[in-house]
């Protein structure tokens, strides 16, 4: 099994369904695409907890920012919005799985985290990396790069 591809990007909306703007703090879309599998992971992430975000938030602009992401992060492997596991990284530090559909991007019914604690809590950084390594650690690294302010690699 090969390598996972690592992008990201950078998405920034003034309004819940304006156009995200690319190239911008606000969002913060990092995507893990195995070509071999014809799969890929998402995360989106709010910069707000960063003091980065001076638009709407992740959880408001989710149905505009995934599309947008995917679009162009994903998209272009050949693989489809139906064969890419998304989730939020939200403000509170919890992870959640998103569904998608239709032009519906929205939590899970029952908000269902992507990860828990051994007590059933929501899971944040340690529960996300329990459940997702290793990718997940290659996409919290660029998160942590973005945020530190290294430009690892190329946007997009």
């Amino acid at each position: 099994m090969s390598k996972p591809i690592i992008r990201y990007l950078r998405f920034h909306c003034p309004s819940p369904t304006a156009i995200p703007q690319p190239n911008r703090d606000g969002a913060l879309a990092v995507a893990a695409i195995n070509e071999d599998a014809q799969l890929a992971q998402m995360l989106v992430v709010d910069m707000r907890r960063w003091d980065r975000n001076n638009g709407a938030s992740v959880r408001e602009a989710l149905g505009v920012l995934v599309y947008a992401a995917h679009r162009r992060l994903v998209a272009g492997f050949g693989i489809s919005l139906a064969d890419t596991l998304i989730v939020e990284w939200d403000g509170e530090d919890a992870f959640f799985r998103m569904r998608v559909e239709g032009e519906a991007a929205q939590r899970g019914p029952d908000d269902a985290p992507a990860c828990v604690t051994r007590r059933g809590e929501h899971g944040g950084r340690s529960a996300y990396l329990a459940w997702a390594r290793p990718t997940g650690e290659a996409m919290l690294g660029k998160v942590d790069a973005v945020v530190g302010g290294v430009w690892a690699g190329v946007e997009g």
